[in-house]
């Protein structure tokens, strides 16, 4: 079976697994990720946040997105240009975000982009469908961060997940996967 097959299988586990979890299970465990992010030095370095926002049972980032824009930093959040495609644009609040691409949130407003160039201290917010403890990061299967990370490959990366989504041998990965830093869960940090 090839890789891709082989992805596609685990992801379809996982993705359910994940959508067992009750909305309160989900809830308990976003906050418990949330404060444990917030309070890592790389977290509290960081002055510019890239961070996905959440959908259906993922990790929650509403809480750590109001925090960010709270504590000054600059919040961007990603959206869809095309399959496959996708920029970060700067967000001021939670009102800007609204129903997109396949009804995931992003931002509205497109005219400021996130400029690697500007002197700062990002840090990357990654979604997972499922993870392993080698830090090897599951995605949708759309290859939207990969691309994007392709040219920030320095940028410091933290993929927030459940414990339920852990894969217990090794994911298969293909060499354009990139893996995160860190991944966060409501028990661990790998």
């Amino acid at each position: 079976m090839k890789n891709l097959d082989k992805k596609k299988l685990i992801r379809k586990e996982l993705l359910n697994k994940r959508n067992s979890l009750p909305q309160e299970q989900c809830q308990k465990y976003s906050k418990l990720i949330e404060n444990r992010l917030l309070s890592l030095p790389i977290y509290q370095k960081a002055d510019v946040l890239l961070i996905y926002a959440s959908y259906r049972n993922e990790v929650s980032t509403y809480g750590i997105i109001e925090h960010a824009l709270n504590n000054s930093k600059k919040v961007y959040c990603p959206k869809v240009l095309e399959p496959g495609i996708m920029n970060f644009y700067e967000i001021r609040s939670l009102k800007d975000i609204v129903a997109g691409y396949r009804n995931i949130p992003e931002p509205i407003d497109t005219s400021c982009i996130y400029n690697y160039k500007m002197p700062a201290t990002p840090l990357m917010i990654m979604p997972l469908v499922g993870y392993d403890t080698n830090k090897t990061r599951l995605g949708y299967g759309g290859g939207f961060y990969d691309r994007y990370l392709q040219r920030f490959l320095s940028m410091p990366k933290i993929a927030l997940g459940y414990e339920c989504q852990k894969y217990e041998i090794f994911l298969p990965s293909e060499t354009t996967d990139i893996k995160p830093d860190y991944i966060l869960t409501e028990e661990n940090m790998f």
